[in-house]
Formats: structure tokens, C-alpha cells, sequence
């Protein structure tokens, strides 16, 4: 039996709707790629499990599975409050706000709001918004004394301790990555997260201060930027061509900028990255209702429909599969709307027989993944293996979203990870490397045992020789399976 090899690839979060080995094994078989660690919570005990729950999951199948750590970054939120944790805000009505080291030491604290964030009296300005829990209470700055904010309650409610809080069009002076985050970075290095998802990113220092970190540290994982910070989109071609991939994280995002906006931002963001060979990742209630019930909406169909036909190499489901009540299905129904949009996405794109995008000047790499991709227009191809080091030859010929699977040959389980998270990439490790015929025949011999394709198949190939210096891609075969 053939394998399936997915083209848009699906990321899980973890959380204790899928914290077995059984769920994990599910989700797999039902359209699962990767799996996102979401260190904003959970501790690193609970994390640890995890890894090496997918890590059994891994061995047990066979087959390699990215881990994302999300680390949480800047993100602020309100303080524990007294009594119940919750406080009611009224319409109208003046409160006030200060950070939790100021707020214990007032002589009548429940008449502030803690908030856990040191200089948000110093960073806010009359006339700024102050948005909690996702936007749904919305308060004014009247005056800030640089400890204490006095302000007026637009649109009220309940307010609960722990909610988020987002400051559109505020500059935030806590730095990109702080003390919980340099613990995250560090726990996911030693442990071979595989990716590292950089949160509130609001320019490409941002996402050099992480690899830096990261490489001081022994590190290899690839670097995501978040892009959920109004900030973040006036300097986003810089960030983009820093970051190893863009996560479109529009929870956040569809706060600090008008609803009405993220799909257009989306789209402008999955272009440039198409444009540039990054990996775009979708994210955030593509499936929400599924957290209860066991169907999408059809609007939540067209949305990751569009996300697919707009050129995204990943979707991502979040509390659906954390803390859903049907993460499996939730997978499921996902990967049946990623493949039928794919199908529309190859038919409609009948007419431009060289892939999605123009080349990259200069670039010997992308040349050749162009060239791959004409010949497998103009001849009966059946599949696609690249050798490939670090993976980003293999990153270059999915970019030109080739109708045919691709494979990508590497020696280390490491790379064989990183480029599964890439649009219709298997990762596949050799356990040794020949003369350049030798590998190409190995290449071959393991396609054929893993049945990725059937005896007979054609498939075009790409190397670097010689391969002892490990030398840049630079020769294409074409190659009979027998």
C-alpha cells in the first residue's frame, strides 16, 4: 500500500484533551502532523510528558513528528483579584489599574486591579485602549501618574484574574523575550523541541535576540515569529526574512488591529512569505466551534479552505484539540477540507505550469527547486527526493508546491523533523551516505521499501556533489524505481 504523503500540514496543540499516547496515536492516523507545546501553560513536568509521549508515538510509527514550543513572550495579563477573582466593570464607570507590586502596597487594594506588567502606568497615554479577555471589555486612559492609571469603562463585564490584556497602538517597553521565556527557550533546546514559536514579535531584533539565545545555547531549533502585534505588520518583510516561518496568529492579532483587517492582513502576510520561501502557518479558531460540538460550521470550512487555496503551508488548531471535547474528529474534518481545497487549489492553477511564485534572484538553490518543478510539469513524474543536509533544498522545492510528493533524504532525525512541518515533505533518514551512485541507489532501495512508491515509478532527484563536503544541491536525476 502507497502512503499518503499530506501537502498542508496540521499542527495539534497539546493539553489534557490528547495527553496519551492512545490520543496522539489518533490523531495521527487521522491527519495530524506536529504537535505544539503551549508554554503560557502547563508546567515543564507536564511538557516533559508530552515529548515523550510523541517521542513513543514516533518510534512506535515509524515515522517523524515535529514539536513546536510556543513560549509566551511578553504577553500581560491581569493579576490574581481578591475575593472570587472576578470584578464586575460597569459602563461609565472610573477604575483604576496599577501593577501588582504597586497594588499591594495601597492601603485599599480591591479598589485597584492588579496587572501583571511593571511600566504599563509609564507606557500608556490618555486617550489609549486597554482591552481584556480577548478584547470583549474595552476601558479608556484618562491619566497615569506613572504608578497608577485611572481610566473609564467602555464596554463592561465580568473581569476574571489571569485575563489578557492588549494594548493596541501602545509601544511595550518589557523586552521580546523575558526571564520565563529564556527558562522555555532553554527547556526546549535540551529536550529537541524542534521549532520554537516566538510570541508578540514586533520587529526582526525580536526574532534575532531569540536565535541568538538560542545559539548560545547549543540550540538548533527553527525559529517562528508570531505575528500578533499591530507593530509587528509595519516591519513585517524584515521579520519574515529572519524567521525560519511566520505563524499568523490571529487571537491576538484580531485584537490590536479591527477584525475587518486580519483576513486581508492574512493573505498579505501568506503572499510575502509564498514570495520568500517561508513556511506560513495559519492559526487560531480555524475549528472553534468543534471544541463542543462534533461538527464545523461551514464558515469555519471556507476559512481553512481559503487558507489553503491562498498559499498556506500549515494550519494549526488550538484549544480544539487541547481542550476540545472531539480533537480527533476535529482532525478529521480538517484534513478532508485541506485536501479538497488542495484539489481546487492544483485545478485552478492548471495554467501556471511553474509553481506559485517568481524566483528568487541569485539564489542557486531556488533555481534548481524551479527547475525540478518545470520538469515535473512537462514529464510523467511520479515523485519528487532531495538529499538534503539542513532541509532548506527541500524548503525551496516545496515552495513551488509541486503536485507530486516530495521526499526529502537527510542522515539525522533532527532534519527529518524540521522538514515535515513543510507542505507535501516526508522526511526520511538514511542511516549512511555512499558515493553519489551508491546514495541515489540507497535513495531508491528505501523509497520502494517504505512504500512511498510503487515498483516502476519515476522520480527526479536531486544531490550535492561530492557528498564527503557535504556540498550545496547541484546535480538532478531522473530515476526508474526497480
Amino acid at each position: 500500500m502507497i502512503q499518503t504523503i499530506h501537502k498542508t500540514k496540521i499542527i495539534c496543540t497539546v493539553g489534557p484533551a490528547i495527553s496519551s499516547k492512545e490520543k496522539i496515536t489518533q490523531l495521527i492516523h487521522a491527519g495530524a502532523d506536529a504537535f505544539r507545546l503551549n508554554m503560557s501553560h502547563g508546567t515543564h513536568e507536564i511538557h516533559l510528558e508530552s515529548l515523550r509521549i510523541i517521542r513513543a508515538v514516533e518510534q512506535e510509527l515509524k515515522h517523524h513528528i515535529p514539536i513546536i514550543a510556543d513560549i509566551q513572550g511578553p504577553k500581560i495579563r491581569v493579576g490574581d483579584l481578591p475575593g472570587d477573582g472576578v470584578v464586575s466593570l460597569l459602563n461609565g464607570r472610573e477604575i483604576f489599574l496599577a501593577d501588582e507590586a504597586v497594588w499591594k502596597k495601597k492601603q485599599q487594594p480591591a479598589e485597584l486591579i492588579p496587572v501583571r506588567y511593571p511600566t504599563i502606568a509609564r507606557d500608556v497615554r490618555p486617550g489609549d485602549n486597554i482591552l481584556f479577555d480577548d478584547g470583549l471589555l474595552k476601558i479608556r486612559v484618562i491619566e497615569s501618574d506613572g504608578q497608577v492609571i485611572k481610566a473609564l469603562v467602555v464596554n463592561g463585564g465580568l473581569l476574571k484574574s489571569r485575563k489578557g490584556i492588549n494594548l493596541p497602538n501602545v509601544n511595550i517597553s518589557q523586552p521580546a523575550i523575558t526571564a520565563k521565556d529564556k527558562k522555555d527557550m532553554l527547556f526546549a533546546i535540551q529536550n529537541g523541541c524542534d521549532y520554537i514559536a516566538v510570541s508578540f514579535v514586533r520587529n526582526a531584533n525580536d526574532m534575532v535576540s531569540a536565535r541568538t539565545f538560542v545559539q548560545q545555547h547549543g540550540g538548533h531549533s527553527w525559529l517562528i515569529a508570531k505575528i500578533e502585534k499591530q507593530e509587528a505588520l509595519v516591519n513585517i518583510e524584515k521579520i519574515i526574512d529572519v524567521s525560519d516561518a511566520i505563524m499568523v496568529a490571529r487571537g491576538d492579532l484580531g485584537v490590536e488591529i479591527p477584525a475587518a483587517q486580519v483576513p486581508i492582513v492574512q493573505k498579505r502576510i501568506t503572499r510575502l512569505c509564498n514570495e520568500q520561501a517561508k513556511p506560513v502557518i495559519i492559526a487560531t479558531q480555524m475549528l472553534e466551534s468543534m471544541v463542543h460540538n462534533p461538527r464545523p460550521t461551514r464558515a469555519e470550512a471556507s476559512d481553512v479552505a481559503n487558507a489553503v487555496l491562498d498559499g498556506a503551508d500549515v494550519v494549526m488548531l488550538s484549544a480544539e484539540t487541547s481542550v476540545g471535547a472531539w480533537p480527533v474528529e476535529t482532525v478529521a474534518y480538517m484534513r478532508m477540507m485541506c485536501t479538497e481545497a488542495e484539489q481546487e487549489y492544483f485545478h485552478s492553477r492548471a495554467q501556471n505550469p511553474h509553481g506559485p511564485r517568481k524566483a528568487i534572484t541569485g539564489s542557486r538553490t531556488d533555481s534548481i527547486a524551479r527547475a525540478v518543478a518545470t520538469i515535473t510539469e512537462e514529464m510523467y513524474i511520479n515523485g519528487i527526493a532531495s538529499l538534503t543536509y539542513t532541509g532548506r533544498t527541500v524548503l525551496f522545492i516545496s515552495s513551488r508546491r509541486p503536485a507530486i510528493p516530495i521526499i526529502s533524504f537527510t542522515v539525522t532525525d533532527e532534519t527529518c523533523r524540521k522538514v515535515n512541518l513543510m507542505w507535501g515533505v516526508r522526511g526520511v533518514k538514511l542511516e549512511r551516505l555512499g558515493t553519489s551512485d551508491e546514495t541515489i541507489e540507497m535513495m531508491k532501495a528505501e523509497m520502494l521499501k517504505q512504500g512511498l512508491f510503487s515498483p516502476g515509478s519515476t522520480v527526479i532527484m536531486t544531490i550535492g556533489r561530492p557528498l564527503e563536503s557535504h556540498s550545496r544541491t547541484n546535480m538532478i536525476s531522473i530515476e526508474k524505481l526497480e
